[in-house]
């Protein structure tokens, strides 16, 4: 599958009217610079992914994580570890340090990569930042405005953490609660499959979240309504910031050691958007979730009251 196509951002105040049900994208902007403005009006607001190329590039994260860091900084941490055996999750406890042993043991290239990577152990969404909220200080500047601001004076506490060897798969799927992902890549390189949200009927859902088709390899004999999708590849490296909107199917394979983490956050349209969709398979923690963030977003509860009903999301396995 080819490399997607990148496009240079829209003039300022362009604006692309598209909605989370009709948006399709042909193209993935590259930006090398973005103004808070510009990125409400033509991503979040277009619901179109972008990717600021080097945008936490100056971090003193993206010169000092990795998997010898973490051994050393916080290696007696016990964190989830995941594996997907025949397309369920499997959760096991490793200690930090283990688990970047593990990583480190690994191979280095794609010629010692077990063609079943998808079954690899991997750690990935937990709230490692929230844990050691040293490791904040070491993101900066970060762009908390580009966030709503029930997030932005604790943002830390809202990231998830991804590391894991090279050839570590996500399959295909969207993230849970309908919110926007603002994604940094710290060290290694990832390959990202992204999918326009209109185009979740062509991929074989599985339950709430979860695809059958494997867009690295599609079964078309299968699945032959997914030749109507539009997917789009694009390497997301060590330095970048990704964005993806809400509902976009992304599919993710580490084509190195990789380290990144994200934030899951909502807009007062897009809580309200995901409310709309609670009767339709929603997981009940979901709306729960997806409630306690309205009543932060739009009822203006303060955090000290929601984020500890918010806190388990974190660690919620979907």
């Amino acid at each position: 599958m080819a490399e997607a196509k990148v496009t240079s951002a829209p003039p300022p105040g362009h604006r692309v009217l598209s909605t989370l049900q009709n948006a399709g994208w042909s193209s993935i902007p590259t930006v090398t610079q973005l103004s808070d403005q510009d990125f409400v009006t033509n991503y979040v607001d277009a619901m179109s992914p972008v990717i600021l190329r080097g945008g936490c590039s100056d971090w003193i994260a993206c010169q000092r994580w990795s998997p010898q860091y973490f051994d050393q900084v916080a290696g007696s941490l016990s964190v989830t570890v995941k594996t997907l055996k025949s397309g369920q999750i499997e959760v096991s406890s490793w200690r930090l340090a283990d688990y970047a042993r593990f990583i480190m043991a690994q191979p280095s290239s794609a010629d010692g990569v077990s063609s079943d990577a998808a079954a690899m152990p991997y750690c990935h969404d937990i709230p490692l930042l929230g844990l050691v909220p040293s490791l904040a200080e070491d993101c900066q500047p970060f762009p908390v405005t580009f966030l709503s601001s029930w997030y932005r004076q604790h943002w830390w506490r809202y990231t998830q953490f991804f590391m894991g060897p090279i050839g570590t798969v996500t399959p295909l799927h969207f993230d849970t609660l309908l919110s926007h992902n603002l994604f940094f890549q710290i060290y290694g390189a990832k390959k990202f499959i992204i999918i326009p949200p209109k185009h979740a009927e062509f991929c074989g859902r599985r339950g709430w979240r979860w695809f059958d088709i494997d867009p690295e390899q599609p079964d078309y004999l299968r699945f032959p309504q997914y030749r109507q999708a539009t997917p789009l590849v694009i390497t997301v490296n060590a330095g970048d910031i990704l964005y993806m909107p809400p509902g976009t199917l992304h599919h993710v394979r580490s084509l190195s050691a990789s380290i990144s983490f994200n934030i899951d956050w909502h807009t007062e349209r897009s809580v309200l958007e995901a409310l709309t969709q609670s009767s339709k398979e929603m997981p009940r923690e979901v709306v729960h979730y997806n409630a306690i963030t309205a009543l932060a977003l739009i009822a203006k509860i303060p955090e000290p009251i929601t984020f500890p009903l918010y806190q388990p999301y974190l660690s919620y396995v979907s």
